[in-house]
């Protein structure tokens, strides 16, 4: 009897055992085969995503979005989720649809839907990954003396913030308001904000002579169908250097919604043209829009992606001919070298890719090292297309890629920052180092302390100490310029306050305190001299 009740023991153990033994067999093996679909869909539109990038609940979401590409419209799976996240994914079918880029019938069935889904959500960590190597903020900023502007439109969206340094003036543009407005070296209307017959969103100002190029984006929130074509190019005609009495004509149109252009002769012919970052919304391009003789212009796309967010021209190889640098930030996120050959010829060199949880949103050309190499500062930090909780994420941020000669660039430093934006270095200090000014349109809302702007400090070596204070943290900064707007031989910073709702659906009461007490444009007086 003894031995049966043995016997009956160790064959209900082993049965117990064989039980768990073969679910995790079936759990592994569903999870190798939720990875090989993510492999071959996934990669179709943008590099193959790691689970980590987000958690659980930010996967449930964006898989709901990245369905529709797939020709998935049952979104039913996200009926227990919260109603602002289903309303986020669903209201996204309808731009999509217009755009023509739902397939009409899902290109997987099902089950493999199922096994694609569940490989992210159970392989994802609960919560966000922390930030790693995070110097430590400092709540003081004495490097700068910060006021407040007495330009303050109903709900500032500030698209641009431009310092004119030979007139001590910074240029300000509205996309709500439509308008350009100039203020005095103290932050102080000069010019009373003006709106042209032709309606402008600006993102971009160049001066040459007499004129003011402004590059509007035209449809700040990608309402409209990518080839509606509501981007435009015009030319300010100043009256005594003012916009008081300028001109306006169109000089481009129909263009992507543009969110940067340079003005540069770059076929050498002493005729303008201009580079457009066009990031459209399901389409877009990065284009030469070359001068004719006759007055028109010839578009060349040069890279023919989505979410051209920069550009910019330099001569990477000393060949004595302008190249090209320009950030996508759309499905497949990089940075791209267009190597000038001669004969309007251009080369794509890639010079990273990246993932498109990145959200790449700036970048610009500094020599860090002072070997006379351009090198790149990049900030990424977009972060609304992923779900609509603002979630944290450790990759966020900005980073030194250091030019090593050759087209070849070499990540040397990195600071993590929530929702990073913009960041431009300048010798703050003038101790003879560039230090780093940066903002973020998506800090962490759920602190009672936003990193919402930090300067960081050159200590050598690319060791930087990081400062912020509560001044700068009451305010939502959509854009920021630098440069010495009152003549005294030091580096100033004027942001740029963008009071929308995007990105902050999720804390809806720290957004109306926001969109009631912040500044449109917050000037900050640099207190070396």
């Amino acid at each position: 009897m003894m031995f049966s009740r043995k016997k009956l023991f160790f064959g209900v153990t082993l049965v117990g055992i064989a039980i768990v033994v073969t679910v995790a067999v079936q759990r592994q093996r569903a999870l190798q085969r939720g990875a090989a679909l993510a492999a071959l869909y996934c990669s179709a539109c943008h590099l193959e995503p790691a689970p980590d990038i987000l958690p659980q609940r930010s996967w449930i979401a964006a898989l709901g979005y990245m369905g529709y590409f797939l020709g998935i419209e049952d979104t039913d799976y996200l009926d227990d989720e919260p109603a602002l996240a289903q309303e986020n994914v669903r209201a996204r079918l309808k731009f999509l649809q217009a755009d023509n880029v739902v397939p009409a019938a899902p290109v997987l069935n099902d089950d493999d839907w199922e096994a694609l889904r569940h490989y992210y959500v159970e392989t994802a960590s609960a919560t966000p990954l922390p930030q790693v190597d995070k110097p430590t903020l400092q709540w003081e900023l004495d490097r700068f003396r910060v006021s407040r502007s007495n330009y303050q439109p109903p709900l500032p969206i500030t698209t641009l913030v431009h310092i004119r340094e030979d007139r001590s003036e910074v240029y300000i543009g509205d996309s709500g308001e439509q308008a350009l407005t100039i203020l005095d070296r103290d932050g102080r209307i000069k010019v009373a904000p003006r709106r042209f017959r032709s309606a402008i969103s600006p993102v971009d100002i160049e001066f040459v002579g007499d004129t003011a190029y402004v590059a509007s984006i035209g449809d700040l929130l990608a309402a409209e169908p990518s080839d509606a074509g509501p981007g435009h190019i015009d030319a300010v005609e100043l009256v005594n250097q003012s916009t008081a009495n300028a001109t306006l004509s169109v000089v481009l149109d129909n263009l992507y919604r543009m969110a940067d252009m340079e003005v540069v002769d770059l076929s050498g012919d002493g005729r303008l043209d201009f580079i457009v970052a066009g990031f459209g919304a399901r389409a877009g391009s990065v284009s030469w829009f070359e001068s004719q003789q006759d007055g028109n212009y010839e578009e060349r796309v040069l890279v023919g992606l989505p979410g051209g967010v920069k550009v910019r021209t330099h001569d990477f190889n000393d060949d004595g001919l302008l190249d090209i640098m320009a950030l996508v930030s759309d499905a497949r996120e990089g940075l791209h070298l267009l190597v000038n050959q001669g004969g309007n010829q251009f080369v794509d060199e890639l010079i990273f890719e990246t993932h498109s949880g990145y959200g790449h949103t700036f970048f610009e050309l500094q020599d860090f090292n002072d070997d006379g190499l351009m090198d790149v500062l990049a900030v990424n930090g977009d972060n609304v297309d992923s779900d609509p909780y603002n979630t944290l994420k450790n990759y966020h941020g900005l980073r030194i890629y250091l030019n090593r000669g050759g087209l070849r660039f070499e990540e040397a430093y990195f600071y993590p920052m929530y929702g990073a934006f913009i960041a431009k270095a300048a010798d703050f200090d003038n101790d003879g180092d560039l230090d780093i000014a940066a903002t973020s349109f998506y800090p962490d809302y759920s602190s009672e302390r936003q990193e919402a702007f930090t300067y960081l400090e050159n200590q050598g070596g690319l060791e930087f100490t990081a400062s912020t204070n509560e001044a700068v943290m009451r305010g939502r900064w959509m854009t920021m310029d630098v440069g010495d707007i009152d003549g005294d031989d030091d580096v100033d910073v004027v942001l740029g306050g963008g009071y929308l709702r995007v990105g902050m659906f999720a804390y809806p009461e720290r957004y109306e305190e926001l969109a009631q007490t912040g500044a449109a444009v917050l000037v900050l007086k640099n207190t070396l001299n």
